[in-house]
């Protein structure tokens, strides 16, 4: 159960900060809540997502995906009493110190770019663990890492996000192709014709 007061807060500073960049792209930037990040912010969004998750049964990992999902775990972990925070990059050839490595590829609307890899490591099949992101656009990303995760054996209890944009389909996306759950704050219905932002009640 969450925090009405606290969403209220989240989505009040969210349409105060956020800024439409392109608007044929659905390019939406926020940047003290996943870019430059303001610490008050990141722990309201902390606690708003311990709030939801603090009643699931055992989660043994925590794991943010990059670039800017791995710097939203560590209060969240903290706060949900996780005891593993895995690491995770965007690179082609993993670090020689990491073990038990899972690569995934995907492509960027917002770049461009065809073939993304990533990689999260020390897993074990078996694990549950819980992702955190900070958008959900097209949904390409999160369902390229999920699948990889699960062909490995990994559970995924639940996909946590600051913000989705409902209208390119991305939440219904992954939990259609993965059967994860997503639990995102803010959810955006649209950009309108004048550039505002226009947020799901």
């Amino acid at each position: 159960m969450h925090n009405t007061d606290s969403l209220s807060i989240l989505r009040n500073s969210f349409l105060s900060i956020a800024k439409v960049k392109d608007a044929q792209k659905g390019y939406i930037t926020a940047v003290p809540f996943n870019i430059s990040l303001d610490p008050d912010l990141l722990s309201l969004v902390s606690r708003s997502w311990a709030e939801h998750y603090v009643d699931y049964p055992r989660i043994d990992a925590i794991v943010g995906l990059p670039d800017a999902g791995s710097r939203l775990v560590s209060i969240v972990a903290d706060m949900l009493r996780i005891r593993k925070i895995l690491p995770s990059k965007r690179t082609k050839i993993a670090p020689s110190s990491w073990e038990s490595v899972v690569k995934f590829s995907n492509k960027s609307f917002t770049t461009g770019q065809d073939d993304i890899v990533s990689q999260i490591g020390f897993l074990q099949p078996g694990m549950r663990l819980l992702i955190v992101d900070d958008v959900v656009a097209h949904g390409s990303t999160a369902v390229a890492a999920i699948k990889a995760l699960q062909d490995y054996g990994v559970e995924i209890v639940g996909l946590a996000v600051i913000f989705d944009k409902k209208w390119q389909g991305g939440v219904e996306k992954i939990e259609k192709e993965t059967g994860v759950p997503v639990f995102s704050l803010i959810s955006i219905e649209s950009i309108s014709e004048e550039g505002k932002i226009i947020l799901d009640n």
